[in-house]
């Protein structure tokens, strides 16, 4: 029993220093996993010094130690997964888990409650380690994961009170049962392996919310929380492929905001980026679920509308222009009011996602040349390289601006 603690120490002693560091991270939960691992460490090594040197105090005072760790594993758990129960159940949970164990204990470790213990143990290392990846996969599936984590904890809990609070095996010579020595060999698996799984899960499972953070990062525009332009593109190549394995339909629609630089030399740089942020919640607001939003670059943004035909695009692309139009942005003493040109391109067969964006890029074109505050429909013709060359051409006048008309953004 004390080598096998003695591994369990090791291990969770390499592990703490992860832990620990993981702290610096935005992920919730990871200092009270940091805080339950050293609790651990201390309870693991405090119980098994006890019963080498016959110091039954010290076995108790070890158990609490371990059911207070469980306390804060539970705490970090449930703002890990964010539940939004009140504290107090995390702890009557623990306590729960650490009373069982102790009783358990208590009562003898042959008993079917210490059996139901034991196996409920490896159970629950299986729960720990794979439930919360899990729940983070299948969002649907969710709400009955975290249920089962925190059950699985809790289980984890009364397994490791049991477990290290058993003293050494007295009969070594004494033949055994080939049930009772499966129960050794089960206890002495749970008790080398449990905590260390447990927090090695842990670990997995932040490691794994700070790599999602990271990601969502990456994908979004920080100014507008639109999604950036290569999240954009792979998410359009994506939607692309799918709908055209299943023969439907699918537009894109490319918007810029009319008189970007204009607004920004009146107003202000900040006015401009709080007038980019306005733009991006209202066309995301209308569009709901009916397509995905994306900035390009500058004052411009890019609509994957799947299932739209060519007469639904246009049809969507007029109601966001109207919608922007009719809300301005700003507080009432300084409303700026916005406009948006669109230049709208519906998928045709042996188009790439490239090919759509060009035409809706030089439809945009010709919106801005019709006076703006339009949208227009791309031209069903083949790109080649003097299209390419012409969509880069009307970017570059786009980005010059070189009209300056005093329509610009006005004070509604």
């Amino acid at each position: 029993m004390s080598f096998l603690a003695f591994i369990s120490v090791i291990a969770l002693l390499a592990m703490l220093p992860v832990l620990w560091s993981l702290q610096r991270t935005a992920v919730a939960g990871a200092r009270e996993f940091a805080t339950g691992c050293l609790l651990c460490i201390a309870a693991t090594g405090a119980m098994t010094a006890a019963a080498a040197l016959q110091m039954p105090l010290a076995i108790v005072l070890g158990h609490a130690a371990l059911t207070v760790a469980f306390v804060f594993i539970l705490l970090g758990y449930g703002r890990l997964l964010d539940l939004s129960l009140p504290v107090g159940v995390f702890v009557a949970l623990a306590f729960a888990g650490g009373v069982t164990g102790f009783a358990i204990t208590l009562g003898g470790h042959d008993s079917l409650p210490a059996r139901m213990i034991v196996i409920g143990g490896l159970a629950a290392m299986l729960i720990l380690a794979a439930g919360p990846p899990a729940a983070d996969r299948w969002p649907k599936a969710k709400p009955v994961m975290q249920v089962a984590i925190l059950a699985a904890a809790a289980v984890a809990c009364a397994a490791s009170v049991h477990v290290f609070g058993r003293p050494p095996h007295p009969s070594a010579g004494v033949a055994e049962a080939p049930a009772s020595i499966a129960f050794e060999l089960s206890l002495a698996a749970l008790s080398a392996l449990l905590l260390p799984v447990l927090f090695f899960a842990v670990i997995v499972t932040v490691q794994n919310r700070v790599i999602a953070g990271l990601r969502v990062a990456i994908a979004r525009d920080g100014l507008t929380g639109a999604l950036s332009r290569g999240a954009l593109i792979e998410e359009g190549e994506r939607i692309f492929a799918e709908c055209l394995t299943h023969g439907r339909p699918l537009a894109f629609l490319l918007l810029d905001l009319d008189y970007f630089k204009q607004i920004n030399d009146r107003y202000g740089h900040a006015c401009g980026d709080m007038a980019l942020a306005h733009f991006a919640d209202v066309v995301s607001t209308f569009l709901g679920e009916r397509g995905i939003l994306g900035r390009i670059g500058g004052e411009e943004f890019g609509v994957i509308l799947p299932g739209h035909t060519e007469e639904q695009a246009t049809a969507l692309a007029e109601d966001i222009c109207r919608t922007v139009r009719e809300t301005p942005a700003g507080r009432a003493q300084r409303r700026i009011r916005l406009t948006v040109s669109i230049g709208i391109a519906a998928a045709v067969p042996d188009d790439t996602i490239t090919d759509v964006m060009i035409r809706a890029d030089l439809a945009l074109y010709d919106s801005k040349a019709d006076g703006r505050d339009r949208c227009s429909i791309a031209r069903r013709h083949q790109i080649d390289a003097s299209s390419l060359a012409l969509a880069a051409a009307a970017a570059q006048l786009r980005a010059a601006d070189p009209l300056r008309e005093q329509h610009l953004a006005q004070t509604a």
